[in-house]
């Protein structure tokens, strides 16, 4: 069995790079400051860092993973640094199916359920809700697996899965 994964880029929303544009902006600003002071020079070195640190924020992607009955979420920041988020057995999932399908619907409407969105966020992108049921709750996660990462899961789990009509 092969490991199939799905990288999807997640949509930087307007108060992000609005913020980025503030922390650069006070930067220039302390910047023309610091010819006349030494404190204000300080504020320059922190500022930048801080924007440094706040770029790393910004580009993020998702990675899907499936590998042997294992269903795996990081997330990726700046194409570097990979962080895992939650990892499951496929005997812990419920259901996977197109988002609004009548298998999964009680599950979206239900306040006891935790809602966890690992979708890019572009408006008109098809996802998938995965119903995970673990000891203490019941999550729905909001992802976007490809074709091939739904073929994959079919192999062995094609009871689990319901695709969207083609």
């Amino acid at each position: 069995m092969y490991e199939v994964y799905v990288l999807v880029k997640r949509k930087k929303s307007v108060a992000t790079v609005l913020l980025g544009a503030l922390f650069l902006a006070l930067a220039v600003a302390f910047l023309i400051a610091s010819c006349v002071s030494m404190v204000a020079f300080c504020f320059v070195i922190v500022f930048v860092f801080l924007w440094y640190l706040f770029q790393f924020q910004m580009n993020k992607e998702f990675e899907y993973s499936f590998f042997d009955g294992d269903v795996r979420f990081a997330k990726v920041m700046n194409k570097s640094r990979r962080k895992a988020l939650k990892s499951f057995s496929m005997d812990e999932v419920i259901q996977i199916a197109p988002a609004g399908d009548r298998c999964v619907y009680k599950y979206e409407n239900d306040q006891a359920v935790k809602v966890i969105d690992y979708t890019s966020g572009y408006k008109d992108v098809p996802y998938y809700d995965m119903i995970v049921k673990t000891q203490d709750q019941i999550s729905l996660i909001k992802f976007e697996p490809d074709e091939k990462y739904l073929d994959a899961v079919c192999v062995k789990y094609a009871q689990k899965v319901v695709r969207r009509p083609q």
